[in-house]
């Protein structure tokens, strides 16, 4: 890690986000010696807090959405996205590849220093004890999570153990040490995950903890990780079970109803029935509802409707999508009831004002204009949601693509599909048609929350589906671009691996660049 990423860890935290209401407050090592900060339980609980501060994801399900074909240029654009992340323009200097390395790289440096001080904490009874485990079970899960994250986004390939990942942090690092870490491979990486991940789920068991605490990294967030973990990897023989577990014992279950799905991305309602897919999400407060923070207001400067001020809509090719099914739940999720819908948009000479496809999915409305989220102080901040029951159905329909068993995928397609009341896959005829079906289905199950990029990259290659915008998304009645019309990013392009940051680049004398950049 740079110096200076250091020194903000050390002098200071911030709060983005928290695991439970009444621990609000951010940690500041800084403000003291660390062997005088760290002495106490609850003293690893208010840094653990701290960690979870650092994981807020509203970068990747912002820049993601742009940077593929979730959006198009909306009605009140004012030149957002239109000369960089819409164009496909990536740097070191860029808003995504500098989130994902900063932000994991605080909640890493915290967690090592919650693990570090964990062996001078002496519980005093087995309440104690159980606590003390169940803090480092969350912090080796949130340390695995932000691991696997920085590989996926940072590496040229996933699959591969010889491939660069990022730098390997197992330890706390000083000033003097941070300028000179190499960049280590995925398979070191891996490797680190799951020790880590293995050691989450035995202290989870350790404690007595039982069922899904959805605020907080849990044991069946932890597995969930391993499957998705190997299931980056390639390794579907190891991903399954673990998939497979997850949907078992977890309790939860797919929404199988509008307001309950709804309920999820509106509201985020605490009653048993609202978030019952939900395995793990990251709680916000309403004095977290800043502009620049809050989840809706990536896309628009108001509200997600209308006369919302939308400067990005859901792009035309995601529409055409969504709209082949409209009693499908994710339909009226994603589609905002006030949008204006123009059948001829193809051939309309001002698109950006005939059609207009707004965003609903965070803090919208089933019906009406009148929603949950707006700009102002103490309006709906959604929770940023890492985690749900879904994945783990696509997990397990990729590893039934990888046995040659075409009829399981579909099934396992369906258990998703069927809940949303969308019409049924058929049995894929071939592997290609088998993947590429899993992969339209992410798309709608996660539109604008963040997996597009890493989707593609995954498995675009084995759908022969790449980035996907409509030409009306790309002409010149949608946006003045300053160049020509810009055309889709292909999956061969290395900007497919994100830029080590410049402001790592700059403080760290060993770090290697990916290729390209």
């Amino acid at each position: 890690m740079n110096k200076n990423i250091l020194k903000a860890i050390i002098l200071g935290g911030f709060m983005l986000t928290s695991c439970n209401n009444e621990l609000l407050n951010p940690y500041t090592p800084g403000s003291l010696t660390e062997d005088v900060a760290i002495t106490s339980i609850n003293d690893m609980q208010l840094l653990l807090n701290s960690s979870y501060a650092a994981i807020n994801s509203r970068a990747q399900s912002e820049f993601v959405s742009i940077f593929t074909d979730e959006v198009g240029i909306g009605f009140a654009n004012g030149g957002q996205g239109i000369s960089d992340d819409y164009i496909f323009q990536m740097t070191p200097d860029s808003g995504l590849p500098n989130s994902v390395w900063i932000n994991n790289y605080i909640a890493i440096s915290r967690i090592n220093r919650i693990i570090e001080a964990a062996v001078k904490i002496v519980p005093k009874n087995s309440t104690e004890t159980a606590a003390l485990n169940l803090i480092l079970a969350q912090a080796y899960t949130i340390r695995a999570y932000s691991h696997l994250t920085i590989l996926s986004y940072f590496t040229t390939d996933m699959t591969s153990d010889s491939a660069l990942a990022g730098i390997l942090s197992d330890k706390v690092y000083t000033l003097e040490t941070a300028n000179n870490q190499k960049r280590a491979t995925n398979g070191e990486f891996y490797k680190f995950i799951h020790a880590d991940l293995d050691k989450a789920i035995g202290l989870y068991n350790a404690s007595g903890t039982t069922g899904v605490v959805k605020t907080q990294a849990n044991k069946f967030f932890a597995l969930g990780l391993k499957a998705r973990a190997y299931e980056y990897k390639g390794d579907y023989v190891s991903a399954e079970p673990f998939a497979d577990q997850v949907i078992a014992q977890s309790g939860l279950l797919v929404s199988n109803n509008a307001a309950a799905y709804q309920q999820i991305f509106f509201t985020d309602g605490d009653l048993p029935t609202s978030n019952s897919e939900v395995i793990f999400r990251l709680k916000r407060t309403p004095s977290q509802n800043g502009q620049g923070f809050n989840l809706h207001n990536a896309w628009c400067s108001i509200a997600p409707n209308l006369g919302g001020s939308p400067f990005y809509e859901i792009s035309r090719a995601l529409f055409n999508k969504l709209s082949v099914n409209t009693v499908d739940y994710r339909y009226r999720t994603i589609v905002a009831p006030s949008s204006i819908i123009d059948p001829g948009y193809a051939s309309s000479l001002d698109y950006r004002n005939t059609d207009k496809l707004i965003i609903n999915k965070h803090g919208g409305t089933a019906a009406g204009s009148t929603t949950a989220a707006t700009a102002q102080a103490n309006s709906l901040n959604n929770d940023i949601k890492i985690m749900r029951l879904p994945e783990m159905y696509f997990i397990k329909a990729e590893a039934r693509i990888a046995a040659s068993d075409l009829l399981g995928a579909a099934t396992a397609v369906n258990k998703v599909r069927t809940a949303r009341l969308a019409t049924l896959s058929s049995t894929y005829a071939t592997p290609t048609d088998a993947w590429k079906g899993v992969l339209d289905e992410r798309r709608l199950e996660y539109a604008f929350e963040g997996y597009r990029f890493i989707d593609l990259k995954r498995i675009g290659t084995k759908a022969n589906s790449g980035i996907d915008r409509n030409a009306a998304d790309y002409s010149s009645s949608s946006a003045n671009y300053p160049g020509a019309n810009p055309a889709n990013l292909p999956l061969t392009s290395f900007k497919f691996a994100l830029p080590i940051p410049r402001v790592e680049l700059n403080a760290n004398n060993v770090i290697t660049q990916n290729p390209g950049y």
